[in-house]
């Protein structure tokens, strides 16, 4: 499904969009969506306190977790996104942003912070950290929340805590729908922070992610629909080449010979048809029931 109109830059020559989904989900405006819902780089806080059914603390009120050596803390505090005493348990769910794929330093502080927060002795609570991580190029789809809460959850905690009924919940309050096909598709549709930007340590993270969530197929397939219509956007109007040794389509897509292993195939269109493409061919953009 598609939210846009297309519309040449007449400067890069790019296909871009119109966003029209707020109106898809029934909100009139961007600006009030995104303050209100935002998809789940905004709405993780609320989405997790849905399925794990208590607060967590996070947003301007992060919890500081010191690494500890010699019986001494070291340095700045580790900062985590949310976190939560779930039955005995001591929950972090860390959102990753694009720069958790493009920094070798960040990808290094990311394991020196892993380090210090599953491992007792190297923290000043003397506590083992279970951590969740949600990589920014993910939508709550039906397949993700069930890797997420329910296989995820069991390794890691023991016990799934997914339900329909917290799924439902949860895509209303992110997206204000509860139908899932009125979802937006994981992957990157508008973002520059595409896998051409990622390092090589970057796309290593991401092929694991991919591998990890291979259970549910539609995720894969899903990811790379979404960056295929924006690779076709950046290449549909412009010349074949735009330097000797690089074409249009790297500023999507990376040269990496192990990234275009996973790239090159064709999505299938049963898992396609499910979720909201911002990119795409355009059909009805105003659902009768949101």
């Amino acid at each position: 499904m598609s939210t846009r109109d297309k519309k040449v830059n007449p400067k890069t020559n790019f296909v871009e969009i119109v966003n029209r989904y707020h109106k898809v989900v029934g909100v009139k405006t961007k600006k009030e969506f995104n303050k209100k819902h935002g998809c789940i780089e905004h709405g993780l806080g609320s989405c997790i306190e849905i399925f794990f059914g208590t607060k967590f603390q996070g947003g301007k009120n992060e919890k500081a977790v010191k690494e500890v050596k010699d019986g001494k803390k070291l340095g700045q505090a580790f900062k985590c996104d949310w976190y939560a005493n779930v039955e005995g348990k001591d929950i972090v769910f860390e959102f990753n942003g694009n720069h958790h794929y493009q920094s070798p330093f960040k990808i290094f502080a990311d394991w020196r912070k892993n380090e210090v927060l599953t491992n007792p002795s190297r923290n000043e609570f003397n506590k083992k950290f279970i951590v969740f991580k949600v990589p920014y190029y993910m939508q709550l789809t039906r397949d993700y929340a069930l890797y997420l809460f329910q296989d995820l959850a069991k390794e890691k905690l023991g016990k799934s805590f997914y339900s329909d009924e917290k799924f439902k919940k949860a895509i209303k309050k992110i997206y204000n729908t509860d139908r899932e096909d009125l979802i937006y598709a994981p992957g990157l549709h508008t973002s520059q922070q595409t896998p051409a930007t990622y390092c090589e340590d970057g796309i290593e993270r991401f092929l694991q992610e991919m591998k990890d969530m291979s259970k549910y197929p539609s995720i894969k397939h899903q990811v790379v629909k979404s960056l295929k219509l924006w690779e076709e956007d950046v290449t549909a109007e412009t010349s074949p080449t735009w330097k000797k040794d690089k074409k249009y389509k790297n500023l999507i897509i990376p040269k990496n010979k192990r990234f275009l292993e996973f790239y090159n195939f064709e999505p299938d269109k049963k898992y396609l048809n499910c979720v909201v493409y911002e990119r795409g061919q355009r059909h009805d953009l105003m659902p009768k029931n949101t």
